[in-house]
């Protein structure tokens, strides 16, 4: 009986230093009896670019200003007739909308009487908010009317909530007479049909013309969307909305050490700035951000990579003690980047600027150079200067 229970001691033993060592021989990596359970890996994909080449430029928008045009922003001061109200509460820009709803099936249409020539014409684009389910819609078209001719384009990709629309003018079915007298046109009108036992209502905020898009040359954007050429009273210039993406950098390369200044209007409440030592496709790099109209705030904040996952870290923030940010007035920002230390500057008239912070971090040391926008805002760029340090 001893014998027996000695002998089961023994393998009980034998079992526990069996079971040690293997657990001693897995934690080394040598047996891979189990699963290996890995700490976390952050993928990291970067953009290269060549260094800048040249020591100083200047991007400037002013001789834009007939390479676009606004036909209807939807305000009270425009004469729309048909079925339609000016809604003050759902806009994106300015400060109303003209509201449309279709019931049942019912045509609902809205015109504006107003002249110009879309003969020079490369793309339409249209500000566009649907309230209701996108199967609603049986037909949602915007139409040019001519003297003798009409351009018709068929809007059918939509979703519900804001649209930013881009529609080529060579996609526009025509009909009537050819030639520049075709193009000569003298009337807007928008259709909307529901479908039968629907309803479909949509809000329009926003339409003009662009003429030419060389502008898109000079940027690397993360969305084909988020550039535009727009007028603002008698300025032209570069609009930046976050609808369609939300940063851009210049395609002449990548930069360390240099001096970054732009001249922007922001039309729209939410965050605004430069986006420095940047990769446009990841997000990796730094924002030097302005809080945006009705407020004072400023921010620093790095996003990338860091401490085993992707995520934003604040480096500083603040705020202008005696200003508020109007909307549609001109503002300046400027960077000075120089080595690990990041200088932010601001002004209101272009000649004295204030620091608003300053930071010493090494977490990015070369990238892109460019803009961004957050928070459904958009800003009116005026020109942009770069001067390596």
């Amino acid at each position: 009986m001893k014998k027996f229970f000695s002998e089961k001691i023994i393998a009980l033993i034998l079992v526990f230093v069996a079971f040690i060592a293997a657990y001693y021989f897995y934690q080394k990596g040598e047996i891979a009896v189990l699963p290996r359970k890995e700490k976390g890996k952050i993928e990291e994909t970067f953009t290269v670019q060549l260094p800048i080449s040249e020591r100083e430029f200047r991007l400037s928008y002013k001789d834009k200003l007939d390479s676009t045009f606004d036909i209807a922003n939807f305000e009270e001061g425009e004469n729309w007739y048909g079925e339609g109200e000016f809604d003050y509460a759902t806009f994106y820009e300015g400060e109303s909308s003209l509201f449309v709803t279709s019931l049942d099936g019912k045509k609902v249409t809205v015109s504006l009487r107003k002249n110009f020539d879309i003969e020079e014409v490369l793309n339409f684009k249209f500000l566009v908010h649907l309230a209701t389910d996108p199967t609603n819609l049986e037909g949602f078209n915007l139409i040019f009317v001519g003297k003798d001719s009409q351009y018709k384009f068929p809007i059918r990709e939509i979703n519900q909530g804001w649209n930013f629309l881009i529609l080529p003018k060579e996609k526009f079915s025509r009909e009537g007479r050819e030639g520049k007298e075709g193009e000569e046109i003298q009337e807007v009108v928008v259709e909307l049909v529901s479908r039968p036992k629907t309803r479909s209502t949509v809000n329009l905020d926003s339409l003009w013309a662009e003429k030419e898009d060389e502008y898109q040359k000079d940027w690397n954007t993360d969305g084909d969307k988020l550039l535009s050429l727009k007028k603002k009273d008698n300025l032209a210039g570069l609009l930046v909305i976050s609808m369609g993406g939300s940063r851009a950098t210049l395609k002449k390369g990548s930069a360390k050490d240099y001096s970054f200044q732009t001249k922007l209007i922001p039309l729209k409440s939410g965050e605004f700035g430069l986006f420095l030592r940047g990769d446009y496709k990841s997000g990796y790099g730094y924002y030097l951000m302005m809080g945006g109209v009705e407020t004072n705030t400023w921010r620093i904040y790095k996003y990338g990579p860091f401490e085993e996952k992707v995520q934003s870290l604040e480096l500083a923030k603040g705020n202008i003690s005696n200003f508020k940010m109007e909307q549609d007035k001109t503002y300046w920002l400027k960077a000075k980047m120089i080595g690990s230390r990041i200088e932010f500057y601001f002004s209101a008239d272009g000649r004295e600027f204030i620091q608003l912070g300053e930071v010493n971090d090494g977490s990015f040391a070369s990238g892109g150079v460019g803009l961004t926008v957050s928070g459904g805002n958009m800003v009116l760029v005026d020109e942009i200067q770069f001067l390596k340090n």
